[in-house]
């Protein structure tokens, strides 16, 4: 009999206490959902290996949709996949042309999650990983790292939004070679959909006292679905 972890009963035991679905140690209290665990965990394997998949899981309120799908998710980031997930409401919208789509998207950026982060909020990390990747072949070529992010997301460039993508990532790279900050948290804030002033118009990125770069990219148009830019 395998050992449980104390940090994943301790977790469970306290989410069945307060009534919600444990974010974690799903695999410990599941039962009755061989098959359908058996079909996903193939779509998972399929993901894992470049290829996709699409299902639609349909059940009466309270009968276990939202812990069989936690627990979907929890499979897939121990095979060292990354996850997004939101609840969809009237400010939430597939497409619409309020800046509800956009809210969406923002709700899956926030929510991005992987195995060191499984409450979401990766999306920092995961940039942050792709650039010292980018870097470190950078020394070894003799390039510019600015330079290898570009050679690396060309085939984004022909997608909807691919080069705004591949633009506001190089000047992640920029700031994150210059020290700059601001010009760094610009670039996240982008990325996850907020960048938007009070008045909900969208803003340069990089523009600040002491750095007059502008990178004048606008974010994804509110009238537009959001599936390009989850893509992406």
């Amino acid at each position: 009999m395998s050992t449980i972890r104390a940090k994943d009963r301790d977790a469970v035991i306290q989410s069945l206490r307060a009534g919600v679905v444990p974010r974690v140690g799903q695999h410990l209290i599941q039962v009755g959902r061989v098959k359908e665990l058996e079909a996903l965990m193939k779509d998972v394997e399929r993901i894992a290996d470049a290829g996709s998949g699409f299902r639609v899981v349909i059940g009466e309120y309270g009968s276990g949709k939202t812990f069989f799908l936690n627990l979907v998710r929890a499979i897939a980031m121990e095979k060292k996949l990354v996850t997004m997930h939101a609840d969809l409401n009237p400010d939430r919208r597939l497409h619409a042309t309020g800046g509800q789509a956009r809210s969406l998207y923002a709700e899956l950026a926030k929510n991005l999650s992987t195995r060191t982060k499984p409450d979401g909020g990766a999306l920092p990390g995961i940039v942050e990983k792709f650039i010292a990747q980018a870097k470190s072949e950078a020394k070894t070529s003799g390039k510019p790292s600015e330079a290898i992010v570009r050679e690396r997301l060309d085939h984004l460039s022909e997608m909807v939004n691919g080069y705004d993508f591949a633009e506001v990532i190089a000047a992640y790279c920029r700031g994150f070679d210059q020290g700059n900050e601001q010009l760094k948290s610009d670039a996240i804030r982008w990325l996850r959909g907020e960048f938007y002033d009070q008045n909900g118009r969208p803003r340069c990125i990089g523009r600040t006292h002491h750095h007059r770069r502008r990178l004048d990219i606008r974010p994804t148009e509110t009238a537009r679905p959001i599936h390009p830019a989850c893509r992406l």
